[in-house]
């Protein structure tokens, strides 16, 4: 026929158009990288080395352009086990494994084979491989792999193919096992290693694949005939052609790459071009070359590689899931499988297996593994319990508490399928079991339960088919039960509490808490106080730098209320140890520096005005406030001696002892004791006791003085507060010794209560002082009375002659200048209590004070009392009146005033 221009041009087209379609990617796949894991058996970077070239740059060249859009490839290196949950989870997309690792995950995750690796042996094309045993040339002990029993074998690891499993079954198939006859076995992970230590006589024998030994001859690392092989056999490959290396063993498939069960289902073209990709590789093609394989060819069959694992017991039926699993070997204890007739020895056992044949030569060389005779024969009849994998004849088959029900699992290995009976002799039993009873096989197995409260090695024997077993009778040990802290089992197995551990209540601490804030509070504030106000004439009086110690004093000491409520619910013993000794220290250290203070500033007060008044012109009166620390260091420093002797001597240490014992039953109370205690106790409580005691003394001896400058009331008072608390204290916490939280209580508030009165009653009363109203007049009057005392020290230091008048009036300006009479304002009482002695002049004796011999007693004339007030008296009298004659005669007062402050 003869066609149109025009439907020439419509064929045209048309071709045109299927060539364009031709251009384009014919497949599509799920995703746009695809990973390939690869045992990486001599490590990661080997395997990226080897490898990378044909599994990333090769696949990814030739066949991802096929996809559209084009897909990409990756390798990633994986040992034994991280294969595994590679594959489980899907992480990768194929997988390059050896043939064991292979058939386990055929099994497990139905992974299939898409190519067999056609390896290269010293130029020779291969594609299955076995392995060899072998031994020194010269090794005229090792023969035959009868030889092998008691001997030190090396493979290459646990789940190794060619340097490990296939000679465990070529074992097995001679009636041996690697876990049994060798003495040891050494795991090298590394084939060379296991080559260089047969060599050295490190080891006895070694496993490792075909063509190992030839290869490092042809690379100079080793010679051939420095070994001999066990078991040589003759296998051939393609037929009848020879196999090209020695080998003890059958010939396995070679390595193979598998496309995960995922790959198959959604990208079965993906895995399909990989496999025709990989089997276009030749022997001269780069990859080929960096990996030393020849090429890749159709899966061979891994079905022996299963029936090899079954016969080694690698890969076994989940009872529980009714699945395949195979052995996993990073861990080796639960990659050891036993053969029947055998137990696997406990992991602790199995580590020290080697240790225990005390012999270096059987001591594990570092970065190896090691096993020696994991496995055990079993009996005739294998009883196992939790605790014993094979209970053995009057041997300690059960360990169990008191009525704890334990299980006993026994195999009878020679399947008599006979019923089994046992007798367990105990007077009684746990009420849910029988003491005798006739039990039927299940598949020969008999399941027992047993239990009861008779404490000790109870006797329980077993027969089937009426014939005692060779292993019975077995003990059952039974012991106490648990029954948790403070507790203990009764003869049937209940519990009765022993102990009650008896603790501080929660609140305590936090009583303590706020007591002991609180006086460190209002130690703190009158501290801040008396700084705040130190250049007062009242403070200045008081002597600022003993209310100082006072305040920290009490600070110290309201730290032992603190320390006091801890015990060993919160803190250790070692904590509490500290803590014990260091509250002797804070109380000791606080009432010394308090007293002490208090000691020093009334005694110094009685030195600057009555044994001012009273001396002698050859006699000397301390005046400087520094002078008197001595008495402050004095007393710290005893307080120092005593607490050091007794820390290091015999120092207090948290125990709990039961403060009620009857029956069985402790009552449980915690404190702080010491073999010695009692004795630096009484010695610290009658020193602060002698302390008081001169305190109150120093106290009657100033009661004259005005409050301004001795406050001898007060202290007097808060004295007296403390001699009650420190002899009611110890009295009440050992009345009360036996309840920790009433005497601990009576501690916290008598320490308490002790340093608050200290400062309630020191501070509080200046407080009153400095803040009392003055009227108009009272004002006039203070403020010339402050003039009028002034005149006193000038009058007084132009040297008159020495007469009695003189000498009175000196001492009243030496008593001005020393306790600070600087203020324009003194409370009213002082005027009063000066208008009071006034008013008994016409009854002041004469005062003997310059005739006085001197060693005699300048007062002895009179009373102390009566010396004190008359000196005070006539000295001031003698200026005073005068001055205020010359104020009233210029004006500046009037008569009445005048009148008044001379009286």
């Amino acid at each position: 026929l003869v066609l149109s221009s025009g439907m020439w041009l419509l064929v045209a087209a048309l071709v045109a158009a299927l060539a364009d379609g031709a251009t384009e990617p014919p497949y599509n796949a799920t995703k746009a990288v695809f990973k390939i894991g690869g045992l990486a058996i001599r490590g990661a970077e080997d395997f990226n080395t080897r490898f990378s070239p044909t599994f990333a740059d090769y696949l990814t060249r030739e066949v991802g352009p096929l996809f559209n859009p084009p897909i990409t490839f990756e390798s990633v290196p994986l040992n034994f086990s991280s294969t595994f949950s590679a594959v489980e989870h899907a992480w990768i997309d194929f997988v390059y494994t050896n043939p064991t690792a292979f058939s386990c995950l055929d099994s497990e995750f139905g992974v299939s084979a898409i190519t067999t690796l056609r390896n290269l042996r010293n130029g020779i094309e291969l594609t299955q491989f076995g392995g060899i045993v072998f031994t020194r040339a010269n090794n005229t002990e090792i023969t035959q792999l009868r030889d092998l029993e008691d001997k030190i074998v090396e493979a290459v690891s646990i789940s190794g193919l060619g340097a490990a499993q296939m000679q465990w079954r070529l074992m097995i198939e001679n009636g041996m096992n690697l876990m049994v006859e060798p003495k040891q076995v050494r795991f090298a992970f590394n084939q060379k290693e296991i080559v260089h230590d047969v060599r050295r006589g490190d080891a006895d024998v070694g496993f490792v694949r075909t063509g190992m030994i030839e290869g490092m001859e042809a690379n100079n690392e080793t010679k051939l005939e420095y070994f001999k092989v066990i078991n040589k056999v003759n296998a051939t490959v393609g037929g009848d052609s020879p196999f090209p290396f020695q080998i003890s063993t059958s010939l396995y498939p070679e390595w193979c790459l598998g496309a995960l069960a995922h790959v198959q289902d959604q990208d079965y073209k993906v895995a399909e071009e990989v496999s025709k990709a990989l089997m276009n590789i030749n022997s001269t093609m780069a990859a080929a070359i960096a990996a030393g394989y020849s090429t890749w060819q159709a899966p061979l069959s891994y079905m022996p590689l299963r029936e090899m694992q079954e016969a080694l017991g690698w890969i076994q039926l989940d009872a529980t899931t009714q699945k395949w699993r195979c052995m996993r070997s990073d861990d080796l204890y639960e990659a050891i499988v036993c053969p029947s007739g055998y137990f696997k020895l406990t992991r602790t056992e199995v580590e020290n297996q080697c240790n225990n044949l005390n012999d270096d030569m059987y001591r594990c060389p570092e970065g190896y593994e090691c096993l020696c005779r994991p496995c055990k024969r079993a009996n005739e009849v294998e009883i196992k319990s939790a605790q014993v994998e094979s209970c053995e004849k009057m041997g300690v088959c059960v360990e169990a508490e008191q009525n704890e029900l334990f299980k006993l699992d026994i195999k009878d290995n020679l399947e008599r399928n006979q019923t089994l009976f046992y007798k367990f002799h105990v007077p009684e039993s746990h009420p849910e079991v029988r003491i005798q009873n006739n039990i039927d096989p299940i598949y020969s197995s008999y399941n027992l339960t047993l239990g009861t409260p008779v404490v000790g090695d109870n006797v329980l024997e077993i027969t089937i088919g009426g014939q005692q077993i060779p292993n019975s009778p077995v003990l059952i040990r039974i012991k106490e039960k648990d029954c948790g802290e403070h507790q203990v089992a009764n003869q049937d197995g209940t519990c009765r509490q022993t102990k009650e551990v008896e603790y501080l209540p929660a609140g305590f601490r936090i009583a303590s808490i706020l007591l002991f804030a609180f006086n460190v509070t209002l130690s703190l504030v009158f501290f801040a106080w008396t700084f705040y106000y130190r250049r007062h004439p009242i403070i200045m009086a008081s002597q600022p730098t003993f209310l100082y110690m006072v305040a920290c004093g009490c600070i110290l000491s309201s730290s032992t209320i603190l320390l006091v409520s801890f015990d060993d619910k919160h803190f250790s013993s070692e904590e509490l140890d500290i803590i014990c000794q260091g509250s002797v220290w804070f109380y000791g250290l606080g009432f010394a520096l308090t007293i002490s203070a208090l000691f020093a500033k009334t005694y110094r007060a009685k030195c600057l005005t009555i044994d001012k008044i009273n001396s002698t012109k050859s006699q000397h009166v301390v005046v400087s406030i520094y002078q008197y620390m001595i008495y402050v260091a004095a007393a710290l420093t005893v307080e120092i001696i005593i607490c050091t002797i007794w820390t290091i001597y015999d120092p207090l240490k948290w125990t709990r002892s039961c403060a009620t014992d009857t029956s069985g039953y402790c009552r449980s109370i915690g404190t702080c004791s010491a073999d010695s205690a009692v004795i630096f106790i009484s010695l610290i409580l009658t020193l602060h006791f002698i302390f008081l005691v001169y305190m109150l003394w120093i106290c009657y001896e100033v009661r004259n003085i005005p409050a301004e400058f001795a406050e001898h009331k007060w202290i007097t008072a808060s004295t007296v507060s403390s001699i009650e608390i420190l002899f009611l204290t110890p009295f009440l916490v050992y009345m009360t010794f036996n309840n920790p939280t009433t005497s601990t209580l009576i501690m916290a508030l008598a320490l308490f209560f002790n340093d608050l009165g200290v400062l309630v009653m020191i501070f509080v009363p200046k407080f009153f002082m400095m803040f009392q109203e003055h009227t108009a007049e009272s004002e006039s009057q203070e403020n010339m009375l402050f003039n009028l005392r002034r005149k006193v020290r000038e009058k007084l230091g132009r040297s008159p002659p020495v007469t009695i008048e003189s000498k009175k009036a000196a001492a009243e300006s030496s008593l001005n200048k020393e306790i600070g009479l600087q203020s324009r304002r003194f409370p009213s009482g002082s005027k009063r209590d000066l208008k009071k002695r006034s008013d008994s002049k016409e009854n002041v004796p004469e005062i003997q004070i310059c005739q006085t011999p001197k060693g005699s007693n300048p007062v002895s004339s009179v009373s102390a009392k009566e010396t004190t007030r008359s000196s005070f008296m006539t000295a001031f009298k003698t200026v005073a009146g005068t001055t205020i004659r010359e104020q009233e005669e210029a004006g500046k007062v009037s008569s009445d005033v005048a009148s008044e402050v001379v009286v």
